[in-house]
């Protein structure tokens, strides 16, 4: 029997085919791997919480319907990702049609602020799917590795190498070097994924 850990070490390929063979396990193991990246879509869009759980339930639906007619198992963050931003779509154009727009003011000037500041949606996509890839390399890295690197670069609050000693049991000055050797690591995994 797989464990937990076993799943989370599965290629896409791998756990899709376990999908189809009605392994209940992968399908939650699929849906853990990509949550962050389905949530995030609508999170950036602006959408409610409420919208973004909606959308969620909606893709991972679209998802068990068309699994066994996805072409290409590899390519599942960009077929999510596609999915997931036409669900965006189509909630703002229902909310837009539901709450019409207030008049418009007489003084207003619609070509003020043309321009978004934010990203083009292209670069948008390109920045979900690193982000993705990213956690995808995280996950497949050993545990001590994963951790280490977590507390350095995804704490809300810096840690001190003090600190991480501390709740890794690891030698102050074996930080660094572990570091390094982790983000070798990494790299290696996110070869050709970024």
């Amino acid at each position: 029997m797989k464990r937990a850990e076993d799943y989370a070490r599965s290629s896409d390929r791998e756990l899709v085919a376990a999908c189809l063979n009605g392994d209940h396990q992968a399908w939650e193991s699929l849906i853990v791997r990509y949550q962050r990246l389905i949530y995030s879509i609508p999170v950036k869009a602006r959408l409610s919480s409420d919208d973004a759980a909606d959308i969620f339930q909606s893709v991972c639906l679209k998802l068990l319907e068309n699994l066994s007619t996805l072409r290409d198992h590899e390519k599942i963050a960009s077929w999510l990702i596609t999915t997931t931003t036409r669900e965006c779509w189509r909630t703002s154009a229902r909310q837009r049609r539901d709450n019409p727009a207030p008049p418009v003011d007489d003084d207003f000037d619609p070509t003020a602020e043309i321009a978004s500041e934010g990203p083009l949606a292209d670069e948008q996509i390109q920045l979900i799917e690193q982000q993705q890839a990213l956690r995808s390399g995280l996950e497949s890295l050993p545990e001590r590795c994963r951790r280490l690197l977590e507390m350095l670069f995804y704490q809300k609050d810096d840690l001190s190498y003090a600190e991480i000693s501390r709740r890794t049991r690891m030698p102050v000055s074996s930080i660094g070097p572990t570091r390094a050797r982790c983000l070798e690591k990494l790299k290696k995994v996110l070869e050709g994924k970024l």
